[in-house]
């Protein structure tokens, strides 16, 4: 019989399905061959992350009602089913029919994988040890997707559909992992619960001005690295003028270094008390985007890195954060939440900078970005610093 302590590598599985990416470098390129510009491939990409706005927050209630692992089951099913459509697509509605399967299945899993690590720790006691094990998930990831980028780039030699193909049967990994998985004991007692999701709402966040605060600033965080990662393809291919192959390992170079980081996660943590910890990666984040527009080659290559690093610490730091600060019974709506709020972010400046770059270049784009989301940091860390100073509200 499959015991508890085996979720933890049935988890490391379902990560390795989802971030040993053969493809994500050489989509914009993908959808450019089958006559998709910058505007039309961020509308796209801005529709898959309206998907997962919709459904974010039900799924990760859904899994605190129904458990974890059947979310995780359908999830995975879904994502190996939109990489397969993906394969076969030749135009705009297949390209977004597979980005809506994706966009489901991705909320189903997001949330739910990291409150299953989470409640899987518990029950073996070692709660204090989450922000290790998830910087060790991320590592995982950040590795895979070294090996992944580089991997789509010799397949895309032949051609650039060939990565999508093989991506569709790398997502079959997820499926056996998921089914495999075992409910801890402390959330089956939740699935009681009838299922009314605005007062587990109401409880989790806003009560609690401080956790929604963590949750909207990690959100904030969360949606400027995504929309950095989906950026980088088109300022590689107008700043460098590279092969495929060339971005796939440049690519890994990147995720190499935030593997690096995230496995380090647990160690930087207890170095830095949360607000500053949060203002330094806003700064970060925020100031990538515009060394990329503005910079040189190099000077952007390097300004990456320390993006990256940055990115390789964020996730497990900030959600540790959250983790710490939320009850068992709304884990995974509370993780769904960040979720939500990061592709809300997402869908509001992406097709506005698709929109600049096919105008004025994608330089501009992200020096626009840059310059959004530093403002939108500095306001959101004012207000957690504010909250910060005072007594909790009971």
């Amino acid at each position: 019989m499959p015991r508890i302590e085996h979720n933890i590598y049935k988890i490391y599985l379902i990560k390795a399905a989802r971030w040993l990416m053969l493809t994500t470098p050489y989509v914009p390129l993908f959808m450019g061959e089958n006559g998709i510009d910058k505007s039309g491939f961020a509308f796209i990409a801005a529709l898959q992350a309206l998907v997962i706005i919709i459904c974010e927050i039900p799924s990760g209630y859904l899994a605190d009602i129904i458990g974890r692992k059947k979310t995780l089951v359908i999830g995975a099913f879904l994502g190996a089913l939109g990489y397969l459509i993906y394969s076969i697509s030749f135009s705009f509605s297949g390209f977004l029919l597979a980005m809506i399967a994706l966009g489901i299945g991705q909320s189903l899993i997001s949330g739910s994988d990291s409150a299953m690590l989470y409640e899987t720790l518990a029950a073996m006691n070692k709660r204090v040890e989450y922000s290790r094990y998830e910087g060790r998930v991320i590592a995982l990831g950040s590795l895979l997707e070294t090996i992944g980028a580089p991997l789509g780039g010799v397949l895309a030699i032949a051609s650039m559909r060939y990565p999508f193909i093989a991506q569709a049967v790398v997502a079959l990994i997820a499926i056996p992992a998921a089914l495999t998985l075992v409910e801890p004991q402390d959330e089956a007692r939740v699935h009681q619960r009838s299922f009314n999701l605005f007062p587990a709402l109401k409880r989790s966040l806003l009560r609690d001005h401080g956790l929604l605060m963590l949750v909207v600033y990690s959100a904030l965080i969360g949606g400027g690295t995504y929309t950095m990662a989906k950026s980088i393809p088109y300022w590689f291919n107008e700043s460098v003028h590279a092969s495929a192959f060339q971005l796939g390992l440049f690519w890994s170079m990147l995720n190499l270094c935030a593997a690096f980081f995230s496995h380090q996660a647990h160690k930087v943590e207890r170095r830095f008390n949360p607000p500053v910890f949060m203002a330094l990666i806003g700064l970060v984040v925020g100031g990538g985007f515009l060394a990329l527009g503005t910079l040189p080659a190099y000077g952007a290559v390097a300004a990456l890195l320390l993006f990256y690093s940055m990115r390789g610490l964020a996730t497990p730091i900030l959600k540790n954060y959250i983790n710490s600060n939320t009850s068992s019974e709304v884990r995974a709506t509370v993780l769904s939440v960040r979720m939500f709020l990061v592709y809300v972010v997402f869908a509001a400046l992406f097709p506005l900078m698709g929109q600049v770059g096919d105008i004025s270049g994608w330089d501009a784009a992200l020096t626009f970005a840059g310059g959004s989301f530093l403002t939108i940091y500095a306001l959101a860390f004012g207000i957690f610093y504010l909250l910060s100073r005072r007594t909790p509200s009971a």
